[in-house]
């Protein structure tokens, strides 16, 4: 198996200087950046792959697409694999949908608890249509998803990010003969959400006939029943017509009208029965005859209208104008207006930026792809939202505005549509700060379900809280997957499970109140959800009689690899939390306290192992835990809890990690490590792994896992893309470097900017509805208060449009303002800058290169990141892999030497300081580097013992020290070779880790003093 280098590794020998322009090569071959327009763009052509296929939405339609074109597209299995995920496991291909088109079926391929369906079925997300295909035929060549690749040259295809606009141009040779220059251009409209259009340019180097067939594809129509299709004799119009599986009051309408320039003869138009898409009842298509003469360029356009009666009284004719409108008013027309809406939905200053003041860019490839991802993320996220303006746009249809964001958007069926906590503790923060309008709906998706959720309590005689009288009628509890009804299902339990999902929708609505101040909002539709949560809570938990404590039975926290335990750390936090909050947010609004709530708050207590200073996930949670997902380290992301275990919480779990696990946990680690790390820069390390391996080429969405190949990530269908883990990535910088925590009553920030992150401007955030605007470098960030004419939110508080914002930071002491004129400038924390190792010189340099692969996430930033709870691991272990670290012109004698080799030492390691030369080595570099120390017989210091794997024990690694003889002189390179892996000592084993190599000056030496030449003077 082969991983490639990251570009951690390029910037070894560059100092941070500006790139060329502000357009750049990424590390995905083929894919290039260009900032100044936002736009990807890539050279590589990889049909038949999901990962290559891109989906684009409005947050009403959305649609999945072929690399090769706009085409419906079936995987080409790999390692015999082309298959979604749980709990449909069906055929992986493209898909297309509209927001609510939900079916209802007595069960699913997979389910958490199959006995649940005796109570009621599932409800998953039907197909429409695929609207997207033009396809063209001439001479028996076929040009769709899977046109012969030999016959295309010049492939190029790119994505606009600020206009979400997505084109392809390409040579096709038909058969390999005449050659057809092809471009292809789409967008699914952002301001009027029943619309889309697909536009085909083809110029001829020679006069040639085609026939162009647009195409409405139903193999995507998956879990619907065919209602009605026609192809309209009185105009260019075909359309079709699907409901979804068992609901028969609701029919989603998709129509598709022609245009052509002076090209085109409509009047060849005829309608296709057969031969260009599959047998699908729902399948539709009409096709154009075109005599292209050579060097002119024929052009066709097709508009697509699409409604479901989900949202709209009357579906057929909402969709038909759609599509006849948007052919009235021309490709150029619409796609004005589609791009003025996304340029006020994603202005420049609503994304985190990277550059410079002066508008440059740091060469640190690592910092050029957080400056892609800083608007990848939010734009493929934000794409499956309806604003405002599109709400209005649409009539003030408030229907438009109640649809959740499922786990993939709108262009995937991936975990069948459902929404989990994904949505409300992944997607939404990073993103309500920013775009707090963009993302209600999926706060209002839990207001619409609030009657289902009251409901479900009745089910709880279906569980093991079925004792009599338990519940009162004023809770409410929402099940862990949710769909068309909210109700409790086998994929979706409300008892016995995931509890923690009615708190994470609690903070969510919480969230929001915070950043947008609409009071009026928060107390009439929003507090009396949080105040029934609270309800639920307190009724659920279970008094021991033998500890005296309330607890909570038989649930399963976040790691879903621990089911069904007593005493869960995070939802018992969680539930504290959200039990005491209901009070203090209660008085505000002049609502009574419930003493119960205080009681049975009081009266609980986290699982604690008080010896090795941890917060359990259970109580009889025992060593040989292997975690699925973030789970107990939420506690210090999310909660505001009192916590005097963060930091072995931290080291702990992060080495009990599944590498099988999902994406969005590094980010969380990186949260955390941010805010209670007392040195080093490991938060920067596991930025970069909750984001760079999960980033798939060309458009930088997002897997569910490390490796895509199930037969290697332990049996998963990756989901794709996956929205959970670009929101968990797209969290990091404003919650984590700038230390930002939402509370209704002041600005809390406690900002630490890593040293390799030169300069940072935060993305607009709104605190009570006012906009503020933060930057920084890396000793100071600084606040400042926006133009109220232009940053105050419709609904914001009041109290704050003439008066001083108050500010806390963290833990520091002092309480502080932000007034409109003048910004509050506050220190930096750099814990970066202090040492883990008193005198280690290696900590965070920025200059860092491996020769060898190493394994997804193994960053070899890791190994010198101040933290052992991070690891460098090289792919292979059967040759030496060096590490190399740039330490510039400042010499300084060096005393010792040291290592942690967290779980897997390696049989050799060797040391070497050089001035000129770089690994690999040869023998003719023998007098141009220093052996400063070897080993071939590496003591375990923390061998395996199988009668302590059970045992729960603080983290502590394998660690090797080595005091030398005499003082060597450091060189401007310092370098790491380790070969072998005692832990597992097979061939093509994977290399060993190390988790943190430290160079320690001598003992009084602060360096900076007589430059020298290093070790070569002594």
């Amino acid at each position: 198996m082969h991983f490639s280098i990251l570009p951690i590794a390029i910037t070894l020998l560059s100092d941070i200087q500006s790139a060329s322009g502000l357009g750049y090569e990424t590390r995905f071959r083929g894919v290039d950046w260009d900032d100044d327009i936002w736009r990807l763009t890539t050279s590589v052509l990889d049909q038949g792959h999901y990962q290559s296929r891109l989906s684009l939405s409005n947050g009403y339609i959305g649609i999945n697409v072929a690399a090769a074109g706009p085409f419906f597209e079936v995987d080409t299995p790999v390692a015999g694999d082309n298959i979604n995920g749980w709990p449909l496991f069906d055929r992986r291909q493209s898909f297309a949908t509209i927001a609510g088109f939900y079916d209802y079926q007595e069960r699913t391929n997979g389910s958490n608890y199959p006995w649940l369906y005796q109570y009621g079925g599932e409800s998953v997300i039907s197909g429409v249509p695929h609207w997207g295909g033009l396809v063209v035929e001439s001479n028996g060549a076929v040009l769709n998803a899977s046109v012969d690749p030999s016959h295309i040259t010049g492939f190029q295809s790119s994505l606009d990010l600020g206009a979400g606009h997505l084109i392809w141009s390409y040579t096709w040779k038909l058969g390999g003969g005449d050659a057809i220059d092809v471009e292809y251009s789409m967008f699914v409209h952002k301001l009027y959400v029943n619309q889309a259009a697909v536009q085909l340019k083809l110029t001829a180097s020679r006069d040639v006939n085609v026939t162009i067939y647009d195409i409405l594809e139903g193999d995507s129509a998956v879990r619907t029943d065919f209602v009605d299709k026609k192809y309209e004799s009185n105009s260019a119009t075909i359309w079709s017509a699907v409901r979804p599986n068992n609901i028969s009051d609701v029919t989603a309408y998709v129509y598709s009208t022609l245009q052509g320039n002076d090209c085109i003869d409509l009047s060849s138009r005829a309608e296709v029965t057969e031969g260009q898409f599959d047998g699908n009842q729902s399948s539709i298509a009409q096709s154009i005859s075109v005599s292209l003469l050579a060097g002119q360029t024929a052009q066709v356009a097709k508009f697509v209208g699409a409604a479901s009666s989900d949202a709209f009284e009357d579906p057929q004719s909402v969709a038909h104008d759609a599509s006849t409108k948007g052919a009235s008013a021309g490709y150029s027309e619409l796609l004005r207006s589609h791009i003025d809406e996304w340029a006020k939905i994603l202005p420049r200053d609503s994304v985190d930026n990277y550059l410079f003041p002066n508008g440059s860019i740091p060469s640190d490839h690592n910092i050029q792809e957080l400056q892609i991802t800083s608007v990848t993320n939010p734009f493929h996220i934000l794409q499956n939202t309806v604003g405002p303006n599109a709400i209005a746009a649409a009539g003030n249809n408030s229907k438009l505005g109640i649809n959740s964001i499922p786990v993939c958007g709108l262009g995937s069926e991936c975990y069948a549509g459902l929404i989990f906590w994904d949505a409300e503790v992944w997607m939404a923060p990073g993103l309500q700060v920013s775009h707090p309008y963009a993302t209600q709906q999926i706060v209002q998706y839990r207001v619409e379900k609030f009657p289902q959720a009251q409901e479900n309590v009745k089910m709880a005689y279906s569980s093991s809280q079925n004792e009599t009288g338990k519940f009162s009628g004023g809770g409410a509890v929402y099940p862990w997957t949710s769909g068309r009804f909210g109700n409790c299902t086998g994929t979706g339990p409300c008892f016995d499970y995931e509890y923690h999902i009615n708190g994470d929708i609690g903070i969510s609505m919480y969230n929001q109140y915070v950043v947008t101040g609409d009071s009026h909002y928060w107390k009439n539709e929003l507090l009396p959800i949080y105040n029934a949560i609270a309800y639920f809570y307190s009724e659920v938990l279970t008094f021991n009689e033998t500890s005296g404590f309330f607890v909570l039975t038989n649930a399963t926290d976040p790691d879903e690899y621990a089911n069904n335990v007593d005493n869960v750390g995070f939802t018992t936090a969680l539930i504290q939390r959200h039990l005491n909050e209901s009070n203090l947010l209660n008085s505000w609004f002049d609502i009574p306290e419930n003493d119960t709530w205080t009681n049975r708050s009081s009266l609980m207590r986290l699982p604690v192992n008080e010896e090795a200073g941890l917060i359990l996930e259970y109580d009889t949670m025992n060593g040989s835990i292997s975690v699925k997902q973030a789970d107990v380290v939420l506690v210090d992301d999310l909660l505001h809890y009192d916590n005097p275990y963060s930091l072995s919480d931290l080291d702990y779990y992060a080495a009990k990690q599944s590498l099988n696990g999902p994406g969005m946990t590094y980010g969380v680690f990186s949260i955390v490590a941010n805010e209670i790390s007392p040195s080093g820069c490991s938060s920067y390390t596991y930025d970069l792994y909750g984001s760079q391996p999960y980033a798939r080429a060309p458009w930088f969405q997002f897997s569910e896992q490390l490796l895509d190949n199930y037969e290697a990530n332990g049996g998963t269908h990756p989901a794709f893309p996956f929205l959970t883990g670009m929101g968990g990535a797209n969290r990091v910088a404003i919650f984590g470097y700038l230390g930002l925590r939402l509370f209704a009553d002041r600005v809390d920030v406690d900002p630490s900017l890593p040293p390799q992150i030169p300069y940072i401007n935060y993305r607009t955030f709104y605190w009570q509805g006012h906009g503020i605007n933060a930057t920084a470098n890396i000793t100071h960030t600084t606040l400042s208060r926006l133009p109220a004419e232009n940053f105050t939110l419709p609904n914001a508080n009041s109290t704050y449009s003439n008066q001083p914002i108050p500010v806390t930071l963290g833990t520091r002491p002092g309480n502080f303002t932000l007034t409109f004129d003048s910004p509050l400038i506050i220190p930096n924390r750099n814990i970066g800058n202090i040492d883990t190792v008193a005198g280690n010189i290696l900590q965070c340099a920025p200059k860092i290169s491996t020769t060898m692969d190493y394994l997804p996430g193994q960053f070899p930033l890791a190994a010198i990141d101040g933290a052992a709870s991070t690891k460098w691991q090289p792919a292979f272990a059967n040759e030496t892999a060096y590490l190399t670290v740039d330490l510039g012109y400042n010499f300084v004698p060096i005393s010792s030497i040291l290592f942690d080799w967290a779980t897997s030492p390696p049989e050799h390691y060797e040391v070497l300081f050089s001035n000129t030369t770089l690994p690999p080595f040869t023998s003719e570099d023998a007098n141009l580097t220093l052996n400063v120390t070897a080993s071939n017989q590496i003591e375990i210091s923390q061998p395996y013992d199988p009668e302590r794997a059970f045992v729960v024990e603080a983290y502590k690694g394998n660690q090797t020290n080595v005091t030398l003889e005499s003082v060597v002189w450091s060189g401007r390179y310092a370098h790491l070779g380790i070969r072998g892996n005692q832990e597992n000592p097979v061939a093509n084993a994977s290399g060993a880790t190390v988790a943190e190599w430290s160079v320690v000056r001598e003992r009084g030496e602060g360096g900076g003093g007589e430059l020298r030449r290093g070790w070569e003077q002594l």
